[in-house]
């Protein structure tokens, strides 16, 4: 069977924003990738809201938010179907 690639855990520091997915893959970006997320101190970063369907974290602090589609170079729509979630056609948008 196979797991959705779902985040359930982030670091970010200086170098890297980092999502642990819940099939064992860790997936990076450059921290320098997100200017808030750059600029942020080490608090704002750890506060951070993984979205409940696991496909988006955002950190409040910093009004930032990014998908894990970004991190793994998909669609958003490959992500949702990789979570088991609905996706919507564009006819249906």
């Amino acid at each position: 069977m196979i797991q959705p690639a779902i985040v359930r855990d982030v670091r970010v520091d200086n170098v890297l924003i980092t999502f642990v997915l819940t099939d064992g893959r860790e997936v990076s970006a450059p921290t320098a990738w997100s200017g808030r997320l750059r600029s942020a101190t080490q608090p704002q970063r750890d506060h951070f809201e993984i979205e409940p369907e696991g496909l988006i974290v955002e950190w409040p602090d910093l009004d930032e938010h990014v998908g894990v589609w970004s991190l793994l170079g998909v669609s958003e729509e490959d992500a949702m179907a990789a979570a088991g979630l609905p996706v919507l056609q564009a006819a249906d948008r």
